[in-house]
């Protein structure tokens, strides 16, 4: 039986007793219909490939859902400096329309966008892309995220899965990434819509990120239940990591 916790944004479920998944829920919005604002996002990994599945909201998956993802040092503080706009997925990603409308993004304090995963399901064609970003330049293809379904809009469930190696990251324990999410239409166009809590206007106006989230490898090492103690203030990321690691073994 599957069961629930909490620790900080994210709620952790066991899955088969075994591992544990993430799951980040949106943050309300429903300025593109709830599609992801109503929705949530789950995460989990096997030590090599990191496995998610995206539950829609209210709303149909119509437009771009990015996750920009900070996995190493360096990055971008804001898309202010995207001017790749020659597909549907990198104009969602730079979040312009590529006749002078851009709707920026500055990322939350202490994040850096290394890549981002671009999901457009309702086109059967380049329905979605891994990209390494780049300033004033064309983002660089990684490789496909291996979207399912697509050419619709209207499942209430997508999966979508990477190599911990696709984002710079090495395998094994320990391994995490930061990520940051929009939901923005394919000429640059931006809700509000989110994983995380935004200011801002929706359209082609500006956005900040308030806060965001952390992924820490699902794999489960720790066997001193005595190492892991909490108490009434926010986990860092080790504290994080020893967390999962902790009710890993205490709800199997």
């Amino acid at each position: 039986m599957n069961k629930f916790f909490a620790i900080g944004m994210a709620l952790f479920v066991s899955v088969g007793g075994s591992s544990l998944a993430a799951i980040y829920n949106g943050n309300g919005d429903t300025s593109f219909f709830g599609a992801v604002g109503q929705g949530h996002l789950s995460l989990t990994d096997n030590g090599t490939t990191v496995s998610g599945t995206f539950t829609k909201g209210s709303g149909d998956f119509l437009d771009v859902l990015v996750l920009f993802i900070d996995s190493k040092s360096g990055g971008f503080s804001t898309t202010s400096g995207f001017t790749d706009s020659a597909s549907r997925l990198t104009r969602a990603v730079s979040g312009i329309d590529g006749t002078g409308n851009r709707a920026t993004a500055d990322f939350a304090t202490g994040f850096s966008a290394d890549y981002a995963i671009a999901l457009r399901p309702r086109s059967a064609g380049d329905p979605e892309q891994l990209f390494q970003l780049v300033n004033n330049g064309t983002h660089n293809r990684v490789g496909s995220v291996n979207l399912s379904p697509v050419g619709t809009g209207s499942s209430t469930t997508y999966t979508f899965s990477f190599n911990w190696s696709d984002i710079g990251v090495t395998p094994g324990s320990g391994a995490s990434f930061r990520f940051e999410s929009t939901y923005i239409g394919d000429t640059g166009s931006r809700s509000l819509e989110s994983f995380e809590s935004l200011t801002g206007d929706p359209g082609w106006n500006f956005v900040a990120f308030n806060n965001y989230d952390t992924y820490i490898t699902a794999v489960p090492e720790m066997t001193n239940p005595a190492l892991a103690i909490f108490g009434g203030i926010a986990l860092g990321t080790g504290a994080l990591r020893g967390a999962r690691r902790f009710f890993a073994k205490r709800i199997e």
